[in-house]
């Protein structure tokens, strides 16, 4: 019966973390300042907390692993779909040394104009150029043979 219990309370576990990824990261997404993103983590704890509590209340202790998971899960999701490391994130990627585009969105400020040409809707910048600029030539080699062949002459 105590495996059974364990292996339960793993699986809701597994599921409250699903749960709050996917939640933190439609949170995440929507939060443009600094600001707005540490309110929206202050947010999801207390909402995992309180619905503990009325889990605890119920005296539903195998259902406990759900809000613990919503909560983990949340608060990672929102630091990854925020795309930048701020406040006490900014120590933990540089001490793990991960997340380096969080870390370099954070000292360029180009998580901040990102998140707002997101919010206002606008595209995103190209990431390389399709026009020509330089003219082209029917032989890349410039008309000279290139180092290294020789032509094969009986």
């Amino acid at each position: 019966m105590e495996i059974a219990f364990v292996v339960s309370f793993a699986v809701l576990g597994v599921l409250g973390i699903l749960i709050g990824f996917r939640l933190g990261t439609e949170l995440g997404e929507r939060a443009v300042t600094a600001g707005e993103f540490w309110g929206m983590n202050a947010a999801l704890l207390a909402g995992g907390i309180v619905l503990g509590a009325l889990i605890g209340a119920a005296g539903l202790v195998l259902l406990e692993a759900v809000p613990v998971g919503i909560i983990a899960g949340g608060l990672t999701g929102l630091k990854m779909a925020f795309g930048e490391s701020v406040g006490p994130w900014k120590f933990v990627d540089r001490f793990f040394n991960i997340n380096k585009a969080h870390q370099r969105a954070a000292t360029s400020g180009a998580g901040a104009a990102r998140r707002r040409r997101r919010a206002e809707g606008a595209d995103e910048p190209d990431l390389i150029s399709v026009g020509g600029d330089a003219p082209k030539t029917a032989d890349p080699a410039g008309g000279k043979r290139a180092a290294g062949r020789r032509s094969r002459k009986g």
